[in-house]
C-alpha cells in the first residue's frame, strides 16, 4: 500500500476505538455494543487495523479476542495519547466534570463512601456521567493501567508503580452479632470467649487476605466465606456467624436492636485507599471524585474515624 504516512495515520486513527474497545473487553459482541456498531464491522476495523500495521494484534482464543505482543505494545502507546488528549480537552473545558468516568468500588464503599459523594456530584453538574463498577483491587489497577477504567476504591494496601494509589482515611471496625447469637447480651466478652465463636468473613480481596478489619496476627474460627462485605450485614443480622463491620454501616442497625457491638482489641481500622492514572491532571475527573470521596470520609461522625 502507497499511500502517504498522513493519510496511513488518519485510517488507523479511525480504527483505534474499536482496537481499544475490543482489547478491554476480549469479545466482539460487548465491544460492538458499547460502540452501538455490529460485530462483523468491528471486526473488519481490526482486520484492517492489522493489514495496516503489516501483523495480527490479536491471539484469536475460542471466542476471546487476546492481545499479543504486538497488540499490548499499540495499545500501551494508545492508551497513552488518549489519556493525554482527554486531559487536553478537560483542561481547556469551562468544567471538567463532563462526560462519562468509569469508577470501581465494592459492596459497603460503593453505597457509604463513594454514592454519596457521586450523587453530589451529579447535581452539581449535569453533564456528569458516572458509570459504577464492581472490580477487586488488582483487577481494578489493571483497567486503569490499559485505560478502561479511570478510578477506583478499595480497602487494601496494594501497589502498582504505574498508578497513584493514595490512602484518603480510615474507619473505625467491630465486631457484631445479630439477636439469636449466644453473645448478644454479653456487655464484655473477653477475647478468649469471643474468639470461641466462628466467623463469616469476606474474601473479596485482590490479594487473597481478608479486608474486614480483623487484625492479621489473630486467628479465627471461620464459619462462612464471602464475596463482598456488604454480605456480613445480613449474616451478622441472622445470629449464625460473628461478623466485623465498619461501625458506621452498623450503627443503624445496633439502634434498632437488630445488632450488638462486642468491645474487644481484635480489630484495627478499616483504610480507605482511591487509584488513579499517574499523569492525571489536578483538576480532572477523577482527582474531583476522589477528593469528594474523602470529605465524605472525614466528614463522619468523630467515633468513625480514625487518621
Amino acid at each position: 500500500m502507497n499511500d502517504s504516512p498522513d493519510k496511513r495515520l488518519v485510517r488507523c486513527w479511525n480504527r483505534l476505538p474499536a482496537f481499544r474497545a475490543v482489547a478491554a473487553t476480549e469479545h466482539l459482541p460487548t465491544a460492538s455494543k458499547q460502540l452501538h456498531v455490529t460485530a462483523p464491522a468491528l471486526s473488519r476495523s481490526i482486520r484492517l487495523l492489522e493489514e495496516d500495521f503489516g501483523q495480527e494484534l490479536f491471539e484469536r482464543v475460542g471466542r476471546r479476542l487476546v492481545l499479543n505482543q504486538a497488540g499490548q505494545e499499540l495499545l500501551e502507546h494508545v492508551n497513552d495519547t488518549m489519556i493525554k488528549m482527554e486531559g487536553v480537552f478537560r483542561d481547556l473545558a469551562v468544567d471538567p466534570m463532563v462526560g462519562r468516568v468509569r469508577i470501581s468500588a465494592i459492596g459497603l464503599l460503593t453505597d457509604h463512601f463513594v454514592l454519596p459523594a457521586i450523587l453530589d456530584l451529579c447535581r452539581a453538574n449535569s453533564s456528569f456521567e458516572p458509570d459504577l463498577l464492581v472490580h477487586s483491587s488488582l483487577e481494578a489497577n489493571d483497567l486503569i493501567a490499559r485505560g478502561a477504567l479511570d478510578l477506583a476504591f478499595y480497602f487494601e494496601g496494594v501497589s502498582d508503580e504505574r498508578l497513584v494509589i493514595e490512602r484518603l482515611g480510615a474507619v473505625s471496625a467491630s465486631i457484631y452479632c445479630g439477636v439469636t447469637h449466644p453473645l448478644f447480651n454479653e456487655k464484655s466478652p473477653s477475647p478468649e470467649t469471643i474468639l470461641a465463636y466462628p466467623f463469616s468473613v469476606p474474601r473479596m480481596g485482590g490479594t487473597g487476605r481478608s479486608i474486614d478489619g480483623w487484625r492479621v496476627e489473630l486467628k479465627r474460627k471461620v464459619g462462612m466465606h464471602v464475596t463482598t462485605l456488604s454480605t456480613n450485614v445480613q449474616v451478622a443480622m441472622s445470629g449464625a456467624f460473628l461478623t466485623v463491620l465498619p461501625d458506621v454501616v452498623a450503627r443503624p442497625y445496633v439502634t434498632s436492636g437488630q445488632l450488638a457491638r462486642l468491645e474487644g482489641p481484635l480489630t484495627d481500622p478499616m483504610p480507605i485507599y482511591a487509584a488513579n492514572r499517574r499523569n492525571d491532571g489536578t483538576l480532572c475527573p477523577s482527582c474531583l471524585i476522589k477528593h469528594a470521596v474523602q470529605e465524605v470520609i472525614l466528614s463522619l461522625e468523630h467515633g468513625d474515624i480514625v487518621e
